[in-house]
């Protein structure tokens, strides 16, 4: 059975998933052909290769189990994206109460003033 392992940041740990695929002890993966190749290299998050289709997550590990591989579709090996929109930083926990605070304070102020500045 074939191994492979993700990295999943929020775990901090590898995903690893497994095929039905026979896998002999001395084969090698054949690597990653990175499509470009910038002035410093390839970034190698983006040159690993996809999960086959028919990975089953088994569960989670310290130690990286076969080949590195990324999710299907996703931009990398961590599958992270270092930016975040409004959407995500709302979902934030310290946001949603900070905006509380803020709507509390406003209201009290609003009431106890009657409206006037």
């Amino acid at each position: 059975m074939a191994m492979y392992s993700v990295w999943n940041w929020d775990r901090n740990a590898w995903a690893v998933f497994q095929t039905p695929t026979p896998v002999s002890v001395g084969d090698d993966p054949e690597p990653p052909r990175p499509r470009t190749i910038g002035s410093i290299g390839v970034d190698p998050d983006l040159a690993v290769k996809e999960l086959p289709p028919n990975a089953r997550f088994i569960g989670f590990d310290h130690l990286c189990r076969g080949e590195v591989r990324r999710l299907r579709g996703g931009p990398g090996v961590g599958q992270t994206d270092d930016s975040m929109g409004l959407a995500d930083i709302l979902r934030h926990p310290v946001a949603l109460v900070g905006i509380g605070l803020f709507g509390g304070w406003t209201l009290r102020k609003l009431f106890r003033d009657g409206g006037r500045r």
